[in-house]
């Protein structure tokens, strides 16, 4: 609904400026308005997307994930390889949110903080078991950093596997990149 109210809005101000004389100031004032807008319509479309991706709702969460680290390569230029096994099922939707979220935590981190070249996004199932990996090949860092001062990307990310049931295990060193699993038993 509010993408469509601003589509308007920019649709408006198109229709006052091509049927009004104005200055060539005035003229530049309202150009400048139809860039934010177009920027604010941007940003409502990429927060839409990270609160409930579409192709999490319509496909599951393969394909979403397929989708957003496909996203990742094409803003961030860091190559993103995506791989998933055994996920020809859906899975219950909390899961599958849960489990898109914390890629997106993953990854957020990643481009972040690791001045990655490369990152892997790893999903499977076997059975009842979900089991997922994210990799870097980015600077590392000394996990016990984390225990002293966790950023809330961190925090989120534990609580969220705690939810779970779920072991959550990190594998970092200086100049070594760094490796997340999470795997849990699926409900």
């Amino acid at each position: 609904g509010l993408g469509g109210l601003l589509s308007g809005i920019k649709q408006s101000l198109f229709t006052m400026k091509g049927d009004q004389i104005i200055s060539e100031n005035d003229a530049s004032t309202l150009n400048r308005v139809v860039e934010e807008l177009d920027y604010s319509m941007t940003e409502l479309r990429r927060i839409a997307r990270n609160m409930m991706p579409e192709a999490l709702v319509k496909f599951g969460l393969k394909d979403a994930l397929e989708d957003y680290c496909g996203h990742i390569r094409e803003v961030s230029g860091m190559e993103v390889h995506f791989q998933a096994y055994g996920m020809q099922a859906r899975l219950p939707q909390q899961v599958e949110l849960i489990f898109f979220r914390l890629v997106q935590e993953l990854l957020n981190n990643i481009l972040r903080h690791a001045a990655a070249t490369e990152a892997m996004v790893q999903l499977l199932r076997d059975g009842n078991r979900l089991n997922l990996t994210v990799e870097d090949n980015g600077r590392g860092f000394d996990p016990a950093l984390l225990e002293k001062a966790p950023g809330i990307g961190w925090l989120n990310i534990r609580s969220r596997v705690k939810y779970l049931n779920g072991q959550l295990e990190l594998h970092s060193l200086p100049g070594k990149g760094t490796s997340v699993n999470i795997e849990c038993t699926l409900p």
